[in-house]
C-alpha cells in the first residue's frame, strides 16, 4: 500500500522568482502557462525550492515512510510530483488575489489530481490549510480518489472524502503545538498509526476541561502588559504566563509582534535574561 501524501506549498522560497512568474491582479491561466513553459527558466525540486518551515517538515516525514510518497499542492504550478524529483521554477502566488482562483487549480501548469494513479489499496492524505483542501475539493478528478482520501471530517473535503478522521478543535492543545504546526502533526500521526492515532489525540482533547475565559485587550494594552511581563521569560513563557495567568486573549503570533516591538525600544542592555 502506498500513502500519497498532499502537503501545501509554502510562499517562502531560496529562489527569487524569474520570468515574469509573479501572479498579478487579473492575469489570466492561460498568460501563467506560457509564462511557465520557457525553457529557459532554472528549475529546482520541491526541497531545494520551498523553505517554509511546515512544507520542509512535512517533506522530512513523509520521506521518512518508505511506504509514503510527497506531492506539493503548489498555487502557482499545480501538483507537484516532490518524491519524483520534479523541478519548478521558482514563482510567487497565492490563492485568490494573488494568484489563481482554487477553482482554477488544477488548470496550473502540471495539473492537479489526474496526476495520482493509486493502486488497489493506497490511500490519497490530505491535511493542509483551508484553502488548499477547497483547491483539491474543486478539482473534477476529485472523483478518481475521493473513495481513498482521508481528511478530517470538519474540513472542506468532510463531506466527499471516503476516510473521513474525526479531528478534535483543541487537538492542538493535547499535541502542544500552534495552528501552523497542526496539519504537520497530523500527517505524521497519521502516518505512524494511521486513524487510530488521531482518534486517540482527539478522545484526549474531548477529555480536557472548559478552554479558560480570556478578556480581550487591544493592541496597546498587550504592548503594555509584554513591557511588564517578559523580563526573565522565554518566548513560550510569556505566552503561556500572558494567555495563562492573566487570562488575556492573544495570539502566540501578536505576543511575539509586541514583545519585538518592546526590545526593540529597549535596547538589549534592558531586555533581560529571557530576550
Amino acid at each position: 500500500m502506498t500513502k500519497h501524501v498532499l502537503i501545501a506549498c509554502s510562499k517562502a522560497k531560496t529562489q527569487a522568482p524569474s520570468g515574469g512568474l509573479v501572479w498579478s491582479d487579473g492575469l489570466a491561466v492561460e498568460e501563467w502557462r506560457d509564462r511557465w513553459s520557457s525553457d529557459s527558466l532554472p528549475r529546482f525540486q520541491a526541497r531545494d525550492l520551498y523553505s517554509g518551515r511546515a512544507t520542509r517538515r512535512q517533506l522530512d516525514i513523509v520521506e521518512a515512510d518508505p511506504d509514503a510518497v510527497a506531492y506539493v499542492v503548489s498555487a502557482g504550478a499545480g501538483l507537484l510530483g516532490a518524491s519524483a524529483g520534479e523541478a519548478i521554477p521558482s514563482y510567487e502566488s497565492t490563492f485568490g488575489r494573488g494568484g489563481p482562483s482554487v477553482e482554477d487549480w488544477h488548470k496550473l501548469p502540471l495539473g492537479g489530481l489526474s496526476r495520482i494513479a493509486p493502486g488497489e489499496g493506497d490511500l490519497v492524505i490530505a491535511f493542509a490549510p483551508r484553502n488548499y483542501l477547497r483547491a483539491i475539493a474543486s478539482d473534477p478528478a476529485l472523483s478518481t480518489v475521493a473513495d481513498r482520501l482521508v481528511a478530517a471530517s470538519g474540513s472542506a473535503l468532510g463531506g466527499v472524502c471516503g476516510r473521513p478522521v474525526n479531528v478534535h478543535p483543541r487537538a492542538k492543545e493535547v499535541l502542544g503545538v500552534a495552528s501552523a504546526d497542526l496539519n504537520t502533526e497530523l500527517i505524521r500521526i497519521f502516518l505512524e498509526d494511521g486513524e487510530r492515532g488521531i482518534e486517540g489525540i482527539s478522545a484526549e482533547a474531548e477529555s480536557l476541561p472548559p478552554p479558560p475565559v480570556r478578556r480581550r485587550v487591544d493592541d496597546e494594552e498587550l504592548l503594555r502588559i509584554v513591557e511588564e511581563s517578559h523580563r526573565g521569560r522565554t518566548g513560550a513563557e510569556l505566552v503561556r504566563y500572558v494567555r495563562d495567568v492573566l487570562s488575556v486573549s492573544a495570539s502566540v503570533e501578536r505576543i511575539g509582534a509586541a514583545r519585538r516591538s518592546v526590545s526593540s525600544r529597549e535596547g538589549p542592555e534592558d531586555e533581560g535574561t529571557g530576550a
